[in-house]
């Protein structure tokens, strides 16, 4: 069997309709079908992921294959699993809820030239769907480095490792980071990251879900682990907003320490006997800023849209959520585990 160039890794769980979407998208590449292999990573799904992907894989041009895992890890355990099953010089890695473009591939292969890695661009897929209780993961620039749209050569992986699957909790099932973490290593050992805008892939927003603020806030648990492994790049690269012509550091967790300070100092006057008005303004202030983070991309619906009203009660709670998501990750993250995870430390699928 004549060895693909290209790889493409996509790990999935409980995503069979999501993932034929992917694979029928893969099927219009103007990449030539012999150049590329399709590894889907089934993380332990009860769906049927994996058999459904082998029922279909024969009528594929290209090779499809499927890796199973024996237990649940979460995406960084099952990309590992996929990319040490893949025969090509170049892993590309996709999710299963993305669609790639025809182009796709060969604008990813050509950003490759003279780097070690490659950032793709990915676009919101309906933005009419967008609400404040929707999620979706956009990458207009450089920097961002989600991994449902990166090409790595292969050499990248055996010099500095794969993805540490200690941000991933298998109680919660909650992840995060994971794709930050191996970028900043990329980043601390100098190797080459181009940016490619030509390799366009569709992220479509998930469903609505008035707990869907709530559940993203509690990822924040794995900061903690990400600070102690990188210290020197965390505050460098990790949430930089662009507010006007300024890129600001964590915005979003400002905000919730202002919004909790302000409660905190509310509080502390109001037992006191002195004026509550300053610290209610200071709350008032830091929620409208949580609140527009939740509705930015509304555009202009923001401000005709119920479901932005809906929104103020759940972004009141929002860092409430994220305070007991930092007091989760000191005891998930305790100060021991801040030690590279070895590239081999990856159980068999």
């Amino acid at each position: 069997m004549t060895r693909p160039l290209i790889s493409v890794v996509i790990p999935a769980h409980n995503s069979l309709d999501l993932l034929c979407a992917c694979l029928r998208c893969l099927t219009a590449q103007t990449c030539p079908a012999g150049d590329f292999e399709v590894i889907v990573a089934d993380d332990c799904s009860t769906d049927g992921t994996a058999e459904g992907v082998e029922r279909l894989a024969p009528g594929f041009a290209f090779q499809v294959s499927v890796v199973r895992r024996s237990s649940n890890g979460g995406p960084g355990a099952a990309r590992n699993s996929g990319i040490q099953a893949a025969r090509g010089q170049i892993i590309a890695l996709l999710d299963a809820d993305t669609e790639p473009e025809p182009d796709w591939l060969r604008a990813g292969m050509a950003a490759l030239e003279g780097h070690d890695i490659a950032e793709g661009y990915t676009a919101i897929g309906s933005p009419e769907l967008i609400t404040p209780f929707t999620h979706q993961t956009q990458n207009t620039g450089p920097g961002g480095f989600p991994t449902c749209n990166m090409f790595f050569r292969r050499e990248v992986f055996d010099e500095i490792g794969l993805f540490d699957t200690r941000f991933y909790d298998p109680r919660t099932r909650i992840h995060f980071r994971e794709d930050s973490e191996l970028m900043l290593r990329a980043i601390e050992r100098g190797l080459s990251i181009a940016w490619a805008p030509e390799a366009r892939v569709i992220h479509r927003p998930l469903a609505p879900s008035w707990r869907r603020p709530l559940q993203l806030a509690k990822r924040y648990r794995h900061d903690r682990l990400l600070r102690q492994l990188h210290p020197a790049t965390f505050d460098q690269w990790i949430d930089r907003r662009r507010v006007g012509a300024f890129r600001v550091p964590r915005l979003r967790q400002k905000l919730y320490w202002t919004y909790l300070a302000g409660i905190a100092a509310s509080a502390a006057a109001a037992l006191g006997g002195w004026p509550v008005w300053p610290f209610g303004a200071w709350t008032a202030l830091g929620l409208a800023g949580i609140w527009w983070l939740h509705v930015r991309m509304l555009g202009r619906r923001a401000f005709t849209s119920f479901g932005s009203l809906l929104a103020v009660p759940v972004c009141a709670a929002v860092p409430f959520v994220y305070l007991f998501s930092v007091i989760s990750g000191v005891r998930l993250h305790p100060a021991r585990d801040a030690r590279p995870q070895s590239s081999r430390a990856e159980e068999t699928p």
